[in-house]
């Protein structure tokens, strides 16, 4: 999970003195017709939602008794797997049957029911498990099952009255504008029950309605990818897991690598093309956390086998003293200055086997299969430090540093030059990563960052000189560096998309305030022709509007996909969120608390669609951390059993 330091007093009061003005939010949403999260049962023990909007707050599962004298079905089980509570599966004699369709009766008669077609092969089994997913929670589902011949006649065909259970109270409270012709939508939504933390899959419906979600013996599905009709899961028993599994919620693979001398998977599992996984995870015997990438092999899943391990503490620095919300690793404070690079991302180049690596603190690097470095997106303030006894860590850091005092959490990095804050004349070229320049033998060179930064160009291919825009203290009309980002994807026109939270952008003081906001940019990187380094031109952004800002703005998390029809899905996942601290309430205001999830098409921008999560709070359910770490678009479907 994320490890972050929340904001102290002495910052809060820098964010009180910005205005509060912009909190009068109009919303251009519409209430979908799913009234899941809006009656709340306050008397209700038992955690779940007036799902069916009646005022029946009667959460018990059942399936309507059935006369099946001669069919070839047999009563239906809810939630077979145990995993996932709006699935279902109706036994089925498989002789003489072709094909089976499964139709599930949509609660608005003026929708399209919601069906499914299964072939049945030569040699299945004398009897086999109909599928059905998609049932509506606390709602007796209509649920018609069609087999047939393989001329196509109807062999039998009965319709089942199958009652699902409510959702778990704290589920978000879902709101849809703009219509949804690109899927199903699954998002990973992080929980505050009051026993334990949860994450959950949860998965909905064009018209935003819960209609599939996760509930894993172990609680935090961190984090969850789909791919051929399966997701994948970190975490497990230990955090150590990574678990496979269909959409029915049973275990397809599950590999642990622990025995491979890692814990704590986190943050990204990205399934490359040769099968094999590439996994954020912890070496077991650092004292680093959020720091490494595996490469593993799961041909045999009980004894996988260690393809590649990087430590990106041998690539990336730590860039604390650039930051008034980060302390340094020296000061050994565990879960925060034990964590300087954060990683949270990995892609696969497959056009030069290499990764593409995301730090929420670092910026964003390319290694080689053997870790070499090959580019570096980041400000270039980030190849600077004042480091005049070589020791690698900021001399004006050290020297002023109180760990109690935020306002010491800096070091003295900038100047006033010909009206524009550039470097300090103290900072140069010699910050190093955090073990040190490393053994690797480059062709021409040392390691040096300089060597891997990329140049910025204007939207006419020129470079851009100003260097406090290179730097990263400014932005120009053409080009600005992302701070602290998520999600860094490759486009299918060989482009980098990413997520650009917006912590502390162009290193202002104050790291969050109502003029900041979130964006997702699209870059293009042509490397230098020594394979090192290269320039980056900004193609196209996204910027997350709102009155004011920052209600559109998220902190940490967050991400964004390509769908298959060239639009962008876009994911703020942490509105509101704890991070926050209270002190900073008042200005805030009824700013939101949750997540969107908004489709836009980047020919010109435009709003396909959004879907607003809204989170549930109360004494028992406070703000959480984050509320959703990446959304998808999808189809649900599984295999028969």
């Amino acid at each position: 999970m994320k490890r972050f330091l929340i904001l102290t007093a002495v910052l809060s009061a820098f964010l009180m003195v910005v205005s509060c003005g912009g909190n009068d939010r109009t919303e251009n949403v519409e209430q979908n017709d799913n009234d899941e999260a809006d009656d709340r049962d306050e008397t209700d023990d038992s955690d779940k939602n007036d799902e069916d909007g009646s005022g029946n707050s009667d959460c018990s599962e059942s399936v309507a008794e059935t006369d099946l004298k001669g069919s070839v079905f047999e009563m239906p089980k809810i939630n077979p797997s145990g995993n996932i509570p709006l699935s279902a599966a109706v036994p089925m004699q498989t002789a003489g049957i072709a094909k089976v369709s499964v139709r599930i009766a949509d609660k608005d008669p003026d929708k399209k029911q919601f069906s499914r077609e299964y072939d049945i092969p030569d040699d299945a089994a004398e009897t086999v498990q109909i599928p059905v997913l998609g049932l509506f929670p606390a709602y007796k589902n209509q649920v018609t099952v069609t087999a047939s011949d393989k001329d196509g006649r109807t062999v039998d065909e009965k319709t089942f009255g199958i009652k699902t259970s409510c959702l778990p109270k704290d589920f978000p409270k879902i709101k849809v504008s703009g219509t949804i012709d690109s899927g199903w939508t699954m998002v990973n939504w992080l929980r505050t029950p009051r026993s334990r933390t949860e994450m959950n899959g949860i998965a909905l419906d064009e018209q935003g309605r819960v209609r599939w979600y996760s509930d894993l013996a172990f609680p935090v599905c961190f984090p969850i990818v789909i791919k051929d009709e399966t997701f994948y899961c970190g975490g497990g028993e230990g955090e150590t897991h990574v678990t496979r599994y269909d959409f029915m919620g049973y275990v397809l693979e599950d590999i642990d690598v622990a025995p491979l001398g890692y814990r704590n998977v986190h943050h990204e599992v990205f399934i490359k093309p040769d099968g094999n996984y590439l996994i954020g995870v912890d070496k077991a015997d650092s004292g680093y956390i959020e720091d490494r990438v595996i490469e593993i092999n799961p041909a045999d899943p009980a004894n996988p086998q260690l393809r590649g391990a990087w430590n990106l503490n041998d690539t990336l620095p730590d860039v604390a003293d650039l930051f008034i919300d980060m302390q340094p690793a020296s000061t050994e404070i565990p879960g925060q200055t034990n964590n300087p690079i954060h990683h949270n991302a990995i892609f696969y180049d497959e056009s030069d086997d290499s990764l593409i690596v995301g730090s929420q603190t670092a910026g964003i690097v390319k290694l080689t299969h053997s870790g070499y470095v090959k580019w570096y997106l980041a400000p270039h303030l980030f190849a600077l430090i004042d480091d005049a006894d070589n020791d690698g860590k900021s001399d004006s850091f050290t020297a002023k540093y109180d760990p109690a005092n935020q306002m010491t959490w800096t070091g003295d990095y900038s100047q006033e030059k010909d009206g524009k804050t550039v470097a300090g004349e103290k900072y140069v070229n010699k910050r190093a990563p955090i073990n040190g320049i490393p053994y690797k033998v480059y062709s021409d060179f040392e390691f040096s960052y300089p060597e891997f930064l990329l140049t910025p160009l204007d939207k006419n291919g020129s470079e851009i000189e100003d260097l406090s825009v290179k730097q990263g203290f400014a932005s120009h009309e053409d080009f600005s560096w992302p701070f602290r980002a998520h999600n860094p994807t490759i486009l299918k026109n060989g482009n980098i998309m990413i997520f650009d939270n917006g912590l502390a952008r162009n290193f202002s003081t104050i790291p969050i305030s109502q003029k900041h906001f979130s964006r997702v940019v699209e870059y293009r990187i042509t490397p230098d022709k020594d394979g090192y380094g290269g320039t980056i031109r900004q193609i196209w952004e996204y910027i997350l509007e709102d009155d004011p800002m920052w209600y559109s703005m998220s902190i940490i998390v967050s991400g964004a996909n390509e769908l298959e029809n060239g639009n962008r899905l876009i994911t703020s996942g942490s509105l509101g969120s704890s991070f926050i601290p209270e002190m900073f309430r008042k200005a805030y205001g009824d700013g939101p608390v949750g997540a969107f999830i908004v489709e836009v098409d980047p020919k010109d921008n435009s709003e396909k669609n959004r879907i607003t999560l809204d989170r549930y709070i109360d004494d028992d359910y406070p703000v959480n951390e984050f509320s959703a770490f990446r959304a998808y678009r999808f189809e649900i479907s599984a295999s028969l059993r």
